[in-house]
C-alpha cells in the first residue's frame, strides 16, 4: 500500500479546496448557467442562480441562492483554515482536521442539494414562464467544486488518520526508549552492587554487654579454692 505524506495531504488538500473556491466564483460572474426561451419567437433569456430574476415572480430561486451564499462562506472558511495549516500558522490537531473535514464536506452535499433543487425549480417554471430551457458549461463546474469539496473532506480525515498513526509511533519509540534507560541503569546498580560485594569487609568488633562480661570474672571463692589447692 503506497502511504503519503502529512505534507502531500496537505498541499493535495488545499489544491482541492482552492479549485473548488475558484469555480464557484467563477459561477457568480458567469451569467450564462442556463439559456430560457420565453416564448416561440426566440427569445432567449440568461439565468443564474446566484442573481435576482423577474422570470419567477415568486422569486422561487430565493432558497436557491441563499445555500449558494452559504456554500461560498463555507468554502472561504474552510480554504481559509487549510491556508493557516498549510503555512503552519495554526497546529493540524484534532480539532482543526474535524472542523475543516466537516465543513469541506457539508459545502460539497449543499451544493449537490442546491443543483439538484435548482433543476427542480427549472423543471417546474417549464411551459409556465417559458418553454424551453438549457443549461451551458457552467453547471458542470459546479459539480466539479462539489465534487472536489467532498474530496477535500475525505483527504482531511485521511489526514487525522496519518496524524494519529505518526502520534502513536512516536509514542511507542518514546516508551521503549524510556525502557531502554531504565534497563540500563538498573543493570549499572546491579554491577556495582556486585564489585563493592567482592571488597573484604574489616572484621567487626561485637561489644559485649554487661551480663556477659559479669559472667566471665571468676569469683573470690573460686579464686581461693584455686590458691588452697596450690598450697597442697
Amino acid at each position: 500500500m503506497v502511504r503519503i505524506s502529512i505534507r502531500n495531504l496537505q498541499a493535495i488538500n488545499m489544491l482541492l479546496s482552492s479549485l473548488a473556491l475558484v469555480f464557484l466564483v467563477l459561477g457568480i460572474f458567469t451569467d450564462e448557467w442556463a439559456s430560457l426561451q420565453i416564448d416561440n419567437e426566440g427569445d432567449i433569456r440568461r439565468q443564474n442562480p446566484w442573481l435576482v430574476t423577474t422570470i419567477w415572480p415568486d422569486d422561487d430561486l430565493k432558497v436557491v441562492r441563499i445555500m449558494m451564499y452559504l456554500i461560498l462562506s463555507l468554502s472561504f472558511y474552510h480554504n481559509f483554515l487549510l491556508g493557516l495549516e498549510f503555512t503552519y500558522m495554526i497546529a493540524p490537531t484534532k480539532c482543526v482536521l474535524f472542523i475543516t473535514a466537516f465543513a469541506s464536506i457539508s459545502a460539497g452535499v449543499f451544493l449537490i442539494s442546491a443543483l439538484q433543487l435548482y433543476h427542480l425549480k427549472l423543471k417546474q417554471g417549464l411551459s409556465v414562464y417559458y418553454s424551453y430551457y438549457k443549461f451551458t458549461w457552467v453547471i458542470f463546474t459546479a459539480y466539479f467544486s462539489a465534487s472536489f469539496l467532498i474530496a477535500s473532506g475525505i483527504f482531511s480525515l485521511i489526514e487525522y488518520r496519518e496524524q494519529m498513526k505518526s502520534y502513536t509511533f512516536r509514542t511507542i519509540l518514546k516508551n521503549s526508549s524510556r525502557e531502554r534507560e531504565v534497563t540500563e541503569k538498573s543493570e549499572k546498580f546491579t554491577q556495582v552492587l556486585l564489585t563493592e560485594g567482592n571488597i573484604e569487609m574489616p572484621s567487626i568488633i561485637v561489644p559485649v554487654s554487661y551480663e556477659d562480661s559479669k559472667e566471665s570474672i571468676p569469683k573470690a571463692s573460686q579464686i581461693q579454692k584455686r590458691r588452697v589447692t596450690w598450697a597442697q
